[in-house]
């Protein structure tokens, strides 16, 4: 193994490191967001069947 193998391998070591670091924080994010999502289909849901059962 050369020097500019050993010196890639340490750069992509290093890049993917610190985007294993943000990891935790984005799926975090992602829950969140589908939380939100998920209150809002409930809202609707909601909504629907109001206007449907006045209807009658």
């Amino acid at each position: 193994m050369d020097a500019t193998t050993m010196l890639a391998a340490i750069g992509t070591l290093v890049l993917l490191l610190g985007a294993a670091a943000r990891l935790p924080a984005a799926a975090a994010e992602v829950v969140r967001a589908c939380a939100v999502l998920v209150e809002a289909i409930a809202e609707l849901r909601h909504t629907i069947r109001r206007a449907f059962s006045s209807r009658q």
